[in-house]
Formats: structure tokens, sequence, C-alpha cells
């Protein structure tokens, strides 16, 4: 259950009688919830009819969280289906949750040197200073600043598990020069999100590039992620802050 089903739940949960009856009444719920999709749809038969009140208010509940729990169940079978065609399911019981996590969508944990390795050079050297400089700072980062790294050059937030699914899925990060018309110092790093391509400033310090570095992945990180427009909001109000941290 996504999160605002969740706050709703413990709001309704924990109100008091006070707020659902008598001439002070604050809620005025019925028996209907909006879905993922934003469809509205009826707790039960006639529920557009039937108020929310205390003496019903765990049945309300109840309903609530069975029908946003099931919602999904169709899609989530075809999912479990076009999986069975790649892997028995009776080899999947043999599978935790985070092995088959890690599998499907990469470990949450950013291996530089792993990255560092599928990573290739266009126009540049892979012994250039600033490339060096790139690199011993990204080893510096922590996790969320290494995910967040890996979502502003590639809108995703983890690497192929290992070697063989890098060379499998054909993944890799390209570095490529930056065409700034002054002190390279100035400017920000960009990139090319779909293709994993980073195009990196030769900066002069690794002070100055984990400053710009941090700046752009703070700032930029999610900006293709039309899902989450606050988190997007809260990233950018904190970049500034992360600057003023680091110096």
């Amino acid at each position: 259950i996504d999160l605002s089903a969740y706050t709703h739940i413990n709001f309704i949960r924990n109100i008091s009688r006070k707020q659902l009856e008598g001439a002070d009444r604050e809620i005025f719920e019925k028996f209907q919830i909006l879905l993922s999709d934003t469809s509205l749809v009826s707790l039960k038969p006639g529920g557009e009819n039937i108020d929310l009140t205390w003496e019903n208010r765990e049945e309300y509940l109840v309903l609530f969280e069975k029908m946003r729990i099931n919602e999904s169940k169709l899609q989530l079978e075809e999912i479990r289906r076009g999986i069975s065609d790649v892997v028995p399911l009776n080899l999947l019981r043999l599978c935790t949750w985070r092995d088959l996590d890690w599998r499907v969508c990469g470990k949450p944990k950013i291996d530089v040197s792993l990255l560092k390795r599928h990573t290739e050079y266009s126009g540049v050297s892979a012994n250039a200073s600033h490339i060096n400089f790139f690199w011993q700072v990204l080893r510096s980062f922590g996790d969320e600043d290494r995910r967040a790294f890996v979502r502003f050059a590639w809108a995703q937030e983890r690497l192929p598990s290992d070697d063989q699914e890098f060379e499998r899925t054909m993944t890799r990060m390209l570095i490529k020069p930056f065409t700034g018309l002054s002190d390279p110092d100035k400017y920000f790093p960009k990139a090319d999100t779909c293709f994993f391509n980073l195009m990196l400033p030769e900066y002069s310090s690794p002070e100055i590039l984990k400053e710009k570095l941090l700046f752009a992945i703070h700032t930029d990180a999610d900006s293709m992620d039309a899902d989450e427009p606050e988190q997007e909001n809260t990233r950018q109000r904190n970049a500034v802050n992360v600057i003023t941290d680091f110096r």
C-alpha cells in the first residue's frame, strides 16, 4: 500500500469519536475510496450511501485495506506468469525476497569498482587528471550520494548486479568531454540520461569536482520522475544546503 493509503488508515484508526459524530463532526467519509488510478469505488454494495461512523470504522478499515491490497491482483498475476516463463515457480521458492530483488533490480549498493570496469571513454583519456578526480570523488561518496549520481546519469538507482549482468544487458557508462567555452571550473557536469553518458568538465581539483557534482546530482537527479514531484522539489530545495555543508 502506498504512503497516502497508510497515512489515511492511521488517521482513521486514531481519530476520536467526536470527529465522527455530533454537531462538531469533522469527518464526512463514505464507504468509498480512490484507487491508485484515481477511480472512485465503493468498499461494499451501496457504499456510496453509507457514512463512516464510530461504530463501523473498523469494518471500513478492513475493507479499505483489502481493496487497496488486491486492486493490483490481476497485474501481479501477470507479472508472476511472465516470471514463470523464464524461471520455474518452484525454483523461485528457493529465493528470498532479497535474492529476487537483487536479480531483477540490481543491488542497492553502488559498487564503484564494478561501474569503473564497465565505463568507456570517448574523446578523453581514462588517465586524464579530471577522470582520476572523478573516481576519487565517487569512491568518497556514501550510498545515498552514489545512488543520486546513478539517478542523475542514468535515471536508475541501481546498477546491474555483477560483471555478467552488465555484459548481458550491454550496459556501460560513457564519459565524454564537456564542450564549455571558458573556464571548466565554472560549469556543472551534464548527462545523456537515456544513454548513460556523462559529460565531465576538466575540473582543476577534486574539491571543485565534488562541489559541482554534488550540486548537479541533488538538483536534477529526479527530473525524469514525474511520479514524485514533491520529492524532486525537496531535493532541489536541499541542493544549496548540500553544497553549503560541503564547504
